[in-house]
């Protein structure tokens, strides 16, 4: 009888904790930078459609998909949204500009944009006075293509830059021959494999190794007056990211339900990608990327000199959420 009533006592606290663990619930605004998304940022999605959010004790009051990792910094930084996914770029010019934004995680920590061109293209010396689809002007998409065209002695102001949205659009661009190039995620540039009109000119990544795709971004008046709610989404992120790894055929299910592309070209791009390891299923936000990132925006002439990653990124609520989860994973 002692024993039941220590078991009984156990319980009723063990009850308390649980209960009390997110006694207070926020409520949260997501931006996605993407729609439809791609597998590489589809952590957003997961974490809202497999209530990873709930379970973490936030509402989420609005689900914003937009076009774009400008639009989704901007949400963010003009508080139509509490957190985005988004490029370091953007990040980096926004904190520069003054805007109280940081970065907390990487959920998405490679690049796995390709270069997908009209089949008369053989290099990127022919795009010379050629137009090339990118989702806006400033934006990532247009971004990792600088350093490919320096390497060819290209100047970026002999290419004729269409802004025209997604990946998807940029793929309708592309194979409409508005334009002669565009840059492409996984799963659309597996919908032109084959297709003699197209070919992949380039993988971003192989110049580009320690870039990192994407960005978590918060605002700074939630990290220094509610780091609680800060620490909660990136927990949320980090287990969307997990769970990508883990359940093959259900984050499949969602990807499709979110862009309407077929079975055999979804279960193509997750394989890809989880050949790659691009989810940060420990956060995935580190010294050496953000500093290859830096190091990037210089040579791309966007800084005029390196700047420290404090500046537009606290590491805090990723080590806090990882301890959360019982520590690091093998990736």
């Amino acid at each position: 009888m002692r024993t039941l009533k220590r078991a009984v006592t156990a319980l009723t606290v063990l009850g308390w904790v649980t209960s009390g663990a997110f006694a207070e619930e926020y409520s949260i605004k997501v931006a996605t930078p993407e729609t439809p998304p791609s597998f590489d940022n589809l952590y957003l999605q997961i974490a809202y459609d497999k209530g990873i959010f709930k379970k973490n004790g936030l509402n989420v009051a609005e689900f914003i998909q937009l076009k774009g990792g400008p639009l989704a910094t901007t949400a963010v930084v003009s508080g139509q949204a509490d957190v985005t996914a988004t490029d370091v770029e953007g990040i980096i010019q926004a904190t520069k500009a003054g805007y109280p934004v940081r970065a907390v995680s990487s959920p998405s920590n490679k690049l796995s944009y390709v270069v997908a061109v009209s089949n008369d293209i053989k290099s990127f010396s022919d795009l010379k006075g050629q137009s090339f689809a990118v989702s806006r002007a400033g934006a990532l998409s247009q971004y990792v293509v600088f350093p490919f065209l320096e390497r060819e002695n290209v100047s970026r102001n002999d290419i004729k830059w269409l802004s025209v949205g997604s990946s998807k659009d940029r793929l309708g661009a592309l194979m409409a021959k508005r334009v002669k190039a565009a840059v492409l995620y996984l799963d659309n540039a597996a919908e032109i494999s084959g297709n003699p009109d197209f070919h992949i000119l380039a993988n971003i990544a192989d110049l580009m190794p320690l870039y990192p795709h994407e960005l978590l971004l918060v605002r700074k008046d939630d990290i220094d007056n509610r780091p609680e709610k800060v620490t909660r989404i990136v927990q949320s992120i980090i287990e969307a990211c997990r769970f990508l790894v883990d359940h093959r055929d259900e984050s499949i299910d969602i990807f499709i339900k979110y862009t309407g592309l077929d079975r055999p070209i979804a279960e193509y791009t997750y394989d890809k990608l989880i050949a790659m390891k691009p989810w940060g299923v420990n956060g995935g936000m580190t010294g050496q990327t953000l500093n290859a990132a830096v190091q990037t925006s210089v040579e791309n002439k966007a800084l005029d000199a390196p700047i420290p990653i404090t500046d537009f990124a606290d590491f805090r609520f990723q080590a806090d959420a990882v301890r959360r989860l019982g520590g690091a994973i093998p990736e």
